[in-house]
């Protein structure tokens, strides 16, 4: 197996354990607000990104590339804003999908700007595993309700601003060592995913959360242990591998979740998910999508 393709399914799957430990140790046992979530993030990326740069050091700050890494993290603060404000407005099942469907974008940009060049079959295996992230995001349910185009627009948007970040991202590590990328886009997030919601009333719920540690070990844990790992990882793929493959399995996390999720179901944690038939089989095809797929870039 490539390398890039290693660190690639190892960030799939840590992202993954994250978003189950946002869902289950964290929503479902503090209740925490959307705007105080974003903030603990924002402000877990900026400590970290600090802490690496005073640990690891950087060549230089005046380096192009330094200022791109800032931007990075700039704009994929706007870009998860969007999401968790479609999140809110909308059913997971309508957002999700879009949202699954980045890699294209991805392929579209770094096919067109950048000197990467693909195989015809490790663009059909990256087409097979983003249509296998993208129908483990579906429901088999009907929905009476209409679509509402001006959010649709809006979710795209933000869609396509963090596939281009996806694309400079590439560049960056190309440029400047891992951790100077990782602690610039730490920094550069914050302006983004914190500072527009500390409000007076946003900063006293925050306080109250992080001295709180019953009911912040677990966003701790998640988002700054965990994320840490798992977004040093992706890094590490976009240096060796072509970041339209890497977006194509990032985008597989879905996957991922549901089976961390079926299996925690079954286990003496036994959480509580609703896991009907059809729901089952949908995401198992959607599994053997993608496997077929990440086996396929395995062997080109």
């Amino acid at each position: 197996m490539e390398s890039w393709l290693f660190f690639a399914l190892l960030s799939t799957f840590l992202f993954a354990l994250v978003s189950t430990f946002d869902k289950y140790g964290v929503y479902d046992k503090s209740n925490i607000s959307n705007q105080v979530f974003s903030m603990y993030v924002g402000f877990s990326n900026l400590v970290v990104g600090i802490l690496m740069l005073i640990i690891f050091g950087f060549d230089s700050f005046l380096n192009i590339y330094s200022f791109v890494g800032l931007g990075v993290g700039f704009i994929q603060g706007v870009g998860l804003i969007i999401l968790f404000w479609a999140l809110q407005k909308n059913d997971v099942t309508r957002v999700m999908p879009v949202w699954s469907s980045y890699p294209i974008v991805v392929l579209l940009i770094s096919l067109t700007f950048t000197s990467e060049e693909l195989g015809y079959l490790q663009i059909a295996c990256m087409m097979i595993i983003v249509a296998g992230s993208i129908f483990s995001s579906t429901s088999m349910k009907s929905y009476s309700v209409k679509i509402n185009y001006r959010n649709l627009m809006i979710l795209a948007f933000g869609m396509t601003i963090f596939a281009i970040s996806q694309v400079i991202n590439k560049q960056v590590v190309q440029n400047i060592p891992v951790t100077q990328a990782f602690g610039l886009r730490g920094i550069g997030v914050v302006f983004t995913l914190s500072f527009p919601f500390c409000t007076k009333a946003n900063l006293k719920e925050f306080r109250s959360f992080i001295f709180n540690w019953r009911l912040s070990r677990y966003l701790f844990f998640a988002e700054t242990v965990l994320a840490t790992f798992a977004y040093l990882t992706i890094l590490l793929a976009l240096l060796t591998g072509p970041v339209s493959l890497i977006s194509a399995v990032s985008g597989a996390r879905p996957i991922f979740i549901f089976l961390i999720y079926y299996f925690l179901s079954i286990s003496p944690v036994h959480i509580k998910e609703d896991f009907n038939k059809g729901a089952v089989l949908l995401k198992a095809i959607s599994a053997i999508f993608v496997s077929i797929g990440v086996i396929g870039l395995g062997i080109t």
